[in-house]
């Protein structure tokens, strides 16, 4: 019961007691459960999904705009399906959403992984007729069928599917310095700092002019995308007064945010020189951009 109909409580020391109470998060949640009586809710930070639908484009995953020079893929497994994000990515790393494949079935049998291996080869065209390849791929392996994406990954490390599991926790990078060999599979296995990706998704869907870090959605995305898409807050919780920063979720369904933060953490992984590849491609260069975007650069050039 609030404190408020406390007849051993005046009005003004409950006042009180919330004035010095608000100084601090911690407190001030306290306040709200012990003296309002009230469960207590931190909003966090979001994406607003409404802005990002009102700003979807005429394009298609066959007329790709000609500011996309590079192409990634994420990869989400799901019992009943495998989902896919092929994202393009071009200078200062305004990005396009290319194509959103779900392919339907069972991943215990060799058909659907069939299914994804030809979903990864394929080459999407630009509106000026060039046609690019995926040049690189994370494939979720956490769910319940890792042995499986263990076993589609491992042939194709050197086609750049990488075989990757989500670690949460604030600080760590969203692609690490060498992959891991402690598995059940004894095969590479990239650790991805998925709240490090998140926080760079979050930021660049927050942009709203055209240009640097932007991000491009075609018209024909439903609105069940975008639920997807703004599935999760960033809340501060607070451990013996020390704030951290946490992601939750807030829908059912989060893989298209999943799916984003796979395909940024594969163009992560290119260490991809955008401006070179803008020069050689108006150069009018033959060859596939794939087979360049991993070419090293200094510290000081990197974004």
């Amino acid at each position: 019961l609030s404190e408020l109909y406390s007849s051993w409580s005046t009005l003004g020391d409950i006042a009180e007691n919330f004035l010095e109470a608000k100084k601090l998060p911690e407190t001030l949640k306290t306040f709200v459960n012990t003296s309002l009586g009230e469960s207590w809710e931190d909003a966090g930070e979001g994406i607003d999904e409404i802005d990002i639908w009102s700003r979807r484009e005429s394009y298609t995953a066959s007329a790709m705009p000609l500011g996309v020079l590079v192409l990634t893929a994420g990869v989400d497994v799901q019992d009943d399906r495998i989902e896919i994000e092929v994202t393009g990515w071009g200078v200062d790393e305004e990005s396009w959403s290319v194509d959103h494949i779900v392919l339907t079935g069972d991943p215990s049998k060799p058909t659907l992984w069939n299914d994804l291996d030809g979903a990864l080869s394929r080459r999407y065209k630009r509106e000026d007729g060039r046609e690019l390849r995926i040049a690189a791929s994370c494939v979720d392996t956490g769910g319940h069928y890792t042995q499986a994406a263990y076993d589609f990954c491992r042939p194709r490390y050197g086609q750049r599917v990488y075989a990757i599991k989500g670690m949460a926790g604030m600080g760590r990078p969203v692609w690490p310095k060498r992959p891991s060999k402690n598995n059940s599979g004894r095969l590479r296995l990239f650790l991805v700092g998925v709240d490090a990706a998140k926080d760079v998704v979050f930021g660049r869907l927050k942009v709203n002019q055209l240009g640097p870090d932007f991000c491009h959605f075609p018209a024909h995305y439903d609105d069940e995308y975008f639920h997807q898409l703004a599935a999760e807050r960033l809340i501060t919780r607070y451990r013996k007064g020390i704030p951290f920063r946490e992601y939750i979720r807030v829908r059912k369904r989060n893989e298209a945010l999943d799916l984003r933060v796979y395909s940024y953490a594969a163009f992560v992984s290119l260490n991809a020189d955008l401006h070179r590849i803008a020069e050689r491609d108006q150069a009018a260069l033959v060859g596939d951009v794939g087979n360049d975007v991993a070419t090293p650069r200094s510290a000081s050039s990197r974004r």
